[in-house]
């Protein structure tokens, strides 16, 4: 950042059972007005880039929060906790988007899809899920590993998603249209920015 930029910062998170200890997450907004943090107070705040005053309310879980990110758009925040959620906020308002996306264990990451439609989330609970943004609905079956899943991102195109796991691997899944119901993804499709032409995305025309 420039030269007087206040850096907005949490208490650091301290080493819990066996998981070893986690640094405060940071990201910032697409167009850099502003920066969400994690932390282990059990909160996210949005906080001016150039101020360093906060934006919205604490974004409340009931555990550390351990990942978080912006949507592609910068309207939405997706958090990642150790109470075994990953929320959806608006990034303006510091509102739930969604209810939550529930895992058996802890969450470790969470991030939207290019497009923005879809969060893929993973957990302690050796699985990875692919989910609705707006709904919060899973629209996959589970991605299962044989020990924590500590990430998981998609591919450029959206079509597939990456996991990496402490069992000593990686892997690479595709999500496919016939894991969910159809009107399920007829609903995603409509949301997103992009569409297919021929064999090239491109962003959707405005309406």
């Amino acid at each position: 950042m420039g030269r007087g930029h206040r850096q907005a910062a949490h208490p650091r998170p301290r080493a819990r059972g066996s998981r070893a200890e986690r640094r405060d997450e940071r990201c910032v907004q697409p167009r850099r007005q502003r920066i969400v943090t994690a932390s282990a107070d059990r909160t996210t705040r949005v906080w001016d880039a150039a101020t360093g005053k906060p934006l919205t309310t604490p974004l409340e879980h009931h555990d550390h929060v351990v990942h978080v990110a912006f949507s592609p758009d910068g309207t939405r925040i997706v958090t990642a906790s150790w109470d075994k959620t990953a929320r959806v906020w608006d990034a303006l308002t510091g509102k739930p988007v969604t209810s939550p996306l529930e895992h058996q264990a802890a969450v470790s990451s969470a991030v939207f899809s290019p497009d923005g439609t879809r969060v893929v989330t993973a957990s302690d609970d050796k699985t990875a899920r692919v989910w609705d943004a707006a709904t919060g609905k899973p629209l996959t079956k589970p991605f299962e590993h044989q020990a924590t899943v500590r990430s998981a991102s998609f591919s450029p195109d959206g079509m597939r998603v990456v996991t990496a796991s402490w069992d000593k691997t990686a892997r690479v899944w595709d999500v496919g249209l016939d894991e969910g119901t159809l009107e399920e993804w007829t609903a995603v499709a409509e949301r997103s920015p992009f569409v297919l032409d021929g064999v090239v995305l491109v962003r959707r025309p405005s309406r």
